[in-house]
């Protein structure tokens, strides 16, 4: 039979404290993660759900951005309606919300740039593609990095809609002098819906990126391809591991 360690009871006592004083708590929902738009002031969801800020624990204002992604406890329903909640902001973070670039435009490869990226999550809601990504940085502060989702009219094949996400690093990229950058992770959000005019598509999205290895990344690269259905009316949450990350954050390299 397994002994029970002091650490183990505590952990147990701990639980059946939080459950005992959860049960007098009318919170809805916590650690509610989800990504949208700040319009006049209150965040709506993707989802189409309506969020008061009626406390605050982070520094963070949601009213200074235009796309975020929060997470917040749900305290109560509005009264009178479906579809709006008060909630604790606990934390919220800034997204990158950028138009994607048309191939006919000719935007040449030296400003659009091939650098490699690590493409952490991908999903889709709102309308939006929307990623976390990780990128080298230089710690002593450089230039700004470019990403960019290009698409084709040419590239719609069998209804399935081509994108290609391009990275101009500028330069700061692993290899030599790793010693000198951190890698700081970014949401993006790219809006789609009005390139893909119909109910159901498929889409292939393709970039480079770099290899993971054990505890980081590698200074090489290889090309991905991911392959998926799209549905106008889909609603995808952020992954529930984008929670309690620290945002931009560092990992060996």
């Amino acid at each position: 039979m397994k002994r029970l360690t002091f650490k183990t009871i505590f952990g147990i006592a701990a639980a059946i404290m939080a459950l005992t004083s959860c049960a007098k708590d009318e919170t809805l929902r916590y650690y509610n993660v989800t990504m949208g738009n700040v319009v006049e002031g209150r965040f709506i969801s993707d989802q189409g759900n309506i969020f008061n800020v009626t406390e605050q624990l982070c520094p963070e204002k949601i009213d200074t951005m235009n796309r975020v992604l929060v997470n917040c406890d749900i305290l109560r329903q509005t009264a009178g309606t479906t579809n709006e909640y008060d909630v604790r902001l606990t934390q919220a973070f800034n997204v990158l919300a950028k138009e994607t670039v048309a191939a006919s435009s000719n935007p040449s490869d030296e400003t659009l740039g091939n650098d490699p990226i690590h493409l952490e999550d991908l999903w889709i809601s709102g309308g939006y593609i929307n990623m976390s990504i990780i990128i080298p940085v230089k710690t002593t502060g450089g230039r700004k990095h470019l990403i960019n989702l290009v698409f084709s009219d040419d590239d719609i094949k069998d209804n399935t809609y081509r994108f290609t996400i391009r990275h101009n690093a500028y330069g700061e990229v692993l290899g030599l002098n790793n010693g000198d950058k951190m890698l700081v992770r970014q949401f993006v959000s790219f809006p789609i819906a009005k390139l893909i005019n119909k109910d159901s598509a498929n889409i292939d999205l393709r970039w480079k990126g770099y290899k993971t290895i054990p505890g980081g990344l590698s200074s090489e690269s290889e090309d991905y391809v991911f392959n998926r259905g799209y549905l106008k009316s889909d609603f995808e949450q952020v992954p529930a591991r984008v929670t309690g990350k620290n945002i931009p954050g560092s990992m060996s390299i």
